[in-house]
């Protein structure tokens, strides 16, 4: 399995531990583990001058361990240091013809994004010193040139920025596995030494080499002593919440509670306004035949509606009239109109303000029985009080 699917595994695995270390100010994280160290492709080309030469520098996986600061919760600084890497060199059409150990000592400033979780992401960004060490030629390579016995390879030291991305994801309170991926600039000037006296060094090139860096590691937390734990004895249940309020009353069942309720006994099913009143009344009067004088009776009854149009001033609305359907249909609207304006003016002759009222006729365009019957005749000839103030 690659250090790759390695890391993908162990992430996979881990999230689902339970939350129990964290990263704070003043703590101490030492990690220890292997990178895989994988170089760019083509890492010179046109060696000596031959456009078709390409030099390689190749993977290489070594043990390395870090340790990093806490400054304060959420910002550490980190040092990388790692057993010498060996990588094998190759070059087109010769194979593997060298090798060298190198060491990538890094200084980085991070930022961790949850240091309070389980599952503790963080970014960093810093400064690589790589050194190189132990270059030598394989014979091979030597005699294919006919170079002499004791040629040396050269490889300077490289300075240049770094950039990772990692997580650490806790085991127990102390314990927790790393993983991460760097980005090294790793430039270094290479040259062929001969051991002849006096003798100038034959320069191949800058090798970019600029790796990236897959890790894997075991860390363990040094600092502040794990939070003792609180006694049962000392923990209070928490009281039961207080019992939902009982609902308001609501006597008539319009959805107005009683205590808000300006008309008590409003009939069922009555489309009603925020104070519990019917937006509709109807009352049904007793015109004599073909006048619109109002009768005895019908005055009692327009005395109850005066009464609650005195008790409620917010009401404003037509008065619709409406007729049986004995005679001629425009004729009967006229009628209605005329019945509608007698019921204004008697309202208004008892203290109603007509500002707040309109008369408009229907005749028999909106029968509510049949008139095929005296009774249902007699429903039709109503009066309606239809507010505009209840909205729709």
């Amino acid at each position: 399995m690659s250090a790759k699917s390695l890391a993908k595994v162990v992430l996979a695995g881990c999230c689902a531990l339970p939350l129990i270390a964290a990263a704070e100010q003043g703590d101490w994280l030492f990690r220890a583990g292997a990178h895989l160290i994988d170089p760019k492709s083509d890492n010179l080309e046109n060696v000596l001058g031959d456009p078709d030469l390409t030099l390689e520098v190749d993977d290489a996986v070594g043990f390395t361990f870090n340790v990093t600061y806490m400054f304060a919760d959420h910002w550490g600084v980190e040092l990388l240091a790692a057993w010498p890497f060996n990588h094998d060199i190759s070059l087109t059409g010769f194979g593997n013809i060298a090798e060298t150990d190198h060491l990538p000592p890094t200084l980085s400033l991070q930022y961790h994004f949850l240091p309070d979780g389980k599952f503790r992401p963080y970014i960093g960004a810093g400064i690589n010193y790589t050194t190189f060490m132990d270059e030598e030629f394989r014979g091979s390579f030597l005699d294919a040139l006919d170079l002499p016995s004791g040629t040396k390879l050269k490889l300077d030291d490289s300075f240049g920025p770094s950039v990772q991305i990692g997580a650490d994801i806790a085991i127990n309170y102390n314990w927790f596995v790393n993983i991460d991926i760097r980005w090294f600039d790793i430039d270094t000037d290479a040259e062929i030494r001969l051991p002849i006296t006096n003798s100038d060094p034959l320069k191949l090139g800058t090798v970019e080499i600029d790796p990236i860096a897959y890790g894997i590691m075991i860390g363990y937390r040094f600092g502040s002593p794990k939070p003792a734990a609180v006694p049962v004895a000392a923990t209070r249940a928490a009281p039961p919440p207080p019992p939902p309020p009982a609902a308001p009353r609501d006597s008539d069942g319009d959805g107005v509670p009683d205590d808000k309720d300006a008309c008590p006994n409003t009939p069922r099913g009555d489309r009603v306004d925020a104070f519990g009143c019917s937006c509709d009344v109807t009352v049904n009067l007793e015109f004599e035949f073909d006048s619109d004088r109002l009768t005895a009776g019908d005055q009692r009854r327009l005395d109850e509606v005066i009464a609650n149009l005195k008790r409620l001033p917010f009401v404003y609305g037509t008065v619709e009239g409406h007729t049986d359907d004995v005679g001629d249909a425009a004729y009967n609207l006229g009628l209605s109109e005329r019945r509608a304006q007698a019921v204004i003016d008697y309202m208004a002759a008892n203290g109603i303000n007509t500002s707040r009222l309109a008369a408009k006729g229907l005749g028999e365009s909106q029968p509510v029985a049949s008139n095929a019957t005296e009774e249902g005749r007699a429903q039709n000839r109503r009066v309606v009080l239809r507010r505009t103030d209840c909205g729709m």
